[in-house]
């Protein structure tokens, strides 16, 4: 095996280790093992498989396998005897590998006592963020993008009286409803409950139709840097609202019993300023950990590619770049005083002209002269492509741009296909087949990550080699970009779970199953959808369909 090829392997997450099925005897291990059993790869290498699968249930199989029986097994659950005896709890899988004529066997195992611990501390985190939302005197609902609710606490349900047998019918719509109508400003309240993904933070008062005053505020949700729902906070505060008004009638006569009720006044605001920070606070956290599910995502395709290689480079390139002008500047001035020197080359005496001459035959002068033009012309251009290069690279980082413009998507393609060159150049010949199409008004830093995903997984689609075309198109009213590949094509079982978060068909630690997720999250915010035609073993075809104006800005040209 070659050092590559057992980096790749060190590498890996799982434990990976092959196994002789006729001695039953270890014959190649990955770091992983090495570093969760404690023996030494030397120590691994020829020893017996049953040592470290010590179980009753394993001894058997194994036996079985001896005996000529080649059962796979798929995510079982197990136990691994480490070096200094410890039992480790894993889940492995077993398949049968062909190899120079015979067959080794691989098993891949997994650690599954650390994600029992994982899974424990954030079940506990949430356990204390829903008795935390119990414990707050507000009422508190959330609703989702879709107008779905996600819940709510239970001082939510009493301030508004909800009744028990429409919470235990679960309709949202019909919960909505009611409180809207509970209201006697019914026609602002339902328009508050249905909007959702405004990103301004809204407070409002209300009164209750049996005379409560209620005071609701509510703000967006954020997934990273996409508002994914809103949560409202419902207040009552009939009582302060009298109080008040008992103080505007009495501040002229009692001004002592102003000063103590202000007094009370500012300790309980205080008290639900308190609670509204550790709300925020706590609502933060919820979206840092929801964030966290995409971090590895972005921080692959974007963040690392685009921070640290634009910065690192841009310095250099621009003082190269520079100097290379004035050296260009120079090199022709040079060459002008050495046309001037040989206009009057005649008029040297015979010697020294002939040693002139010699010079010029042994350094080539006159092909040195052409030459050295043209290198510097061609270092120039190579340099205008290092600065757009880097230039896409720099686009690429501002992908949480939050701002609508106008763009061209033809544009923003380039420069994807320059940024993901590397992952392409190798698998794909890239065919554009461009129809001009208009601007479209849209966040194009986070188009471009829509054709980045399209774009690597046409690369990752294709085994060996193939092809890649990139085509566009538009009608009156909307535009299109297509992705095909040649590739090995998506299963129909699988086609309608593609856009699902986490899903994926790549091996384990090759994929978050988050691209086409995020994909479809952003095409969907811009108003558009990707359709998705895929034979196994013809290839795969997504096309983004995009609005050419969204209904607010119909008025606006480019």
């Amino acid at each position: 095996m070659s050092s590559l090829e057992q980096l790749m392997l060190d590498h890996s997450s799982e434990m990976l280790m092959l196994v002789d099925p006729d001695t039953l005897r270890i014959v190649q291990t990955n770091a992983k093992v090495s570093h969760a059993l404690g023996y030494s790869a030397e120590q691994l290498k020829g020893l017996p498989i049953t040592d470290i699968e010590s179980a009753l249930q394993d001894v058997f199989y194994w036996e079985d396998v001896k005996n000529g029986l080649d059962q796979a097994l798929d995510q079982q659950e197990g136990q691994y005897l480490s070096a200094s005896g410890e039992l480790l709890s894993v889940s492995k899988s077993i398949r049968w590998l062909p190899h120079n004529g015979r067959s080794l066997i691989l098993v891949q195992a997994t650690l599954t006592q650390d994600v029992q611990k994982l899974q424990d501390v954030l079940a506990q985190t949430l356990s204390q963020l829903r008795a935390t939302l119990e414990s707050t005197g507000n009422g508190i609902l959330v609703v989702d993008w879709q107008g779905k609710i996600n819940g709510m606490n239970r001082q939510f349900g009493r301030i508004w009286a909800i009744p028990e047998a429409l919470l235990e019918a679960q309709n949202e719509q019909q919960i909505l409803d009611f409180i809207a109508q509970s209201v006697q400003e019914s026609v602002l309240l339902g328009s508050r409950l249905k909007t959702i993904v405004d990103a301004e933070e809204m407070t409002d008062t209300f009164t209750h139709i049996d005379g409560r005053v209620f005071e609701i505020s509510s703000r967006p949700q954020y997934l990273d840097k996409q508002i994914i729902g809103r949560v409202f906070s419902v207040q009552d505060i009939t009582q302060r609202m009298l109080d008040a008004q008992a103080l505007r009638e009495s501040r002229d006569q009692l001004e002592q019993r102003v000063r103590a009720r202000t007094a009370d006044l500012e300790a309980l605001n205080g008290v639900l300023v308190d609670e509204k920070e550790r709300l925020a606070v706590l609502v933060k956290e919820l979206e840092a950990a929801q964030a966290q599910l995409l971090q590895s995502e972005r921080m692959a395709s974007i963040g690392q590619l685009a921070a640290g290689v634009a910065h690192e480079i841009n310095n250099p390139v621009g003082y190269v770049n520079s100097n290379m002008g004035s050296l260009q500047h120079y090199v022709e001035n040079l060459l002008r005083l050495l046309s001037t020197y040989q206009h009057i080359e005649a008029e040297l005496p015979e010697a020294q002209r002939a040693q002139v001459m010699l010079i010029k035959q042994e350094i080539d002068f006159e092909f040195m002269r052409n030459d050295i033009v043209e290198l510097l012309d061609e270092s120039l251009d190579g340099l205008k492509r290092v600065t757009r290069i880097v230039q896409d690279l720099k686009n690429f980082s501002h992908v949480g741009e939050s701002k609508n413009q106008w763009a061209d998507l033809e544009v923003g393609l380039d420069s994807t296909l320059r940024v993901v060159w590397n992952e392409l150049k190798y698998k794909a010949e890239v065919v554009k087949e461009y129809a001009g199409i208009p601007p479209v008004w849209c966040y194009p830093f986070q188009l471009n990550q829509v054709f980045m995903n399209l774009l690597v997984n046409a690369s990752h689609a294709i085994q060996e080699k193939g092809k890649i075309t990139v085509r566009t198109g538009f009608d009156e009213s909307q535009v299109w970009i297509q992705v095909q590949d040649s590739g090995q094509g998506i299963p129909a079982e699988n086609l309608q779970r593609i856009f699902d978060p986490f899903f994926t068909t790549k091996p384990v630690g090759k994929g978050t199953g988050l691209g086409l997720s995020l994909s479809y999250d952003i095409v969907k915010k811009h108003a558009g959808h990707i359709d998705v035609l895929s034979e196994v073993g013809h290839g795969t075809t997504f096309t983004v369909y995009l609005p050419r104006k969204t209904p607010e800005q119909t008025a606006v040209t480019p």
